[in-house]
């Protein structure tokens, strides 16, 4: 059991380097200047997308990669997440199973998103400039998609620790309003400009967004500091168990 401590707490420790690496992707996204001279365009503007790529390739890469490697560190901490939920539901662990499916279908359709805009930003030939703004559109539709299974971890989230009380109910309730913010990119590919567009919009693209690295950070450092306490109140308890029996021999 000693030997898993250090795994045990990396995993939950997982979140928060998850949003290191999101933080940094937001710093990256912001060298390129998005509502400058070139501005990030909105789906209204998606024939726009290949001057913005042209002007802020290098950063634009470095902004996918990062939200890449973040999201390998947040499918991480979910199985970390996962082990303690389903120990506190037992079986048949139903809302725990909607966990691990909602962050895997968000966490693909985000991956899917970072694919196409990969792709956007290696389409760089007369030609190819075509296709970029289809690309572009197809990359924000899929991150709004990836919002609604990233809605659907957090409600299943909130109903497991509501139900069961692990981690604490002030978390069940912090998971369900971050899952009523995440709701909105289920309707965000339906705008094409203002605040509700998947690809610029304060609702549609950020809010959402924000707010679920809010809740990782919050959740990773709760876990991680549960972890710890447990595994020391086992320390205390086997010194304990030794000392009875040494007292006993």
């Amino acid at each position: 059991m000693a030997n898993q401590r250090p795994w045990k707490e990396s995993g939950a420790a997982s979140g928060v380097v998850a949003c290191v690496l999101f933080a940094l992707s937001l710093l990256a996204f912001l060298r390129t200047d998005p509502s400058g001279d070139t501005p990030y365009p909105s789906i209204e503007n998606a024939q726009n997308a290949p001057a913005y790529l042209a002007a802020n390739l290098s950063s634009y890469r470095i902004t996918i990669l990062l939200t890449t490697l973040g999201l390998l560190m947040f499918l991480w901490f979910v199985g970390s997440l996962w082990s303690t939920l389903v120990q506190a539901e037992g079986d048949p662990s139903r809302g725990s199973t909607l966990v691990v499916i909602g962050a895997v279908l968000g966490s693909g359709m985000i991956l899917v998103s970072c694919a196409m805009s990969y792709t956007a930003g290696l389409s760089t030939s007369p030609a190819q400039a075509e296709d970029v703004p289809t690309l572009y559109t197809a990359a924000a539709v899929a991150f709004a998609m990836g919002g609604a299974g990233i809605c659907l971890f957090l409600f299943a989230v909130g109903k497991v620790v509501l139900r069961t009380g692990a981690l604490g109910r002030w978390i069940g309730w912090l998971s369900l309003l971050a899952g009523l913010a995440a709701s909105v990119a289920v309707i965000a590919p339906f705008w094409e400009s203002g605040p509700l567009n998947p690809a610029t919009g304060v609702f549609g693209r950020w809010l959402w967004w924000g707010v679920f690295v809010l809740w990782l950070l919050a959740v990773s450092i709760n876990l991680t500091t549960r972890e710890r306490k447990d595994q020391s109140d086992r320390v205390d308890e086997s010194i304990s168990d030794g000392t009875v029996m040494e007292v006993n021999i």
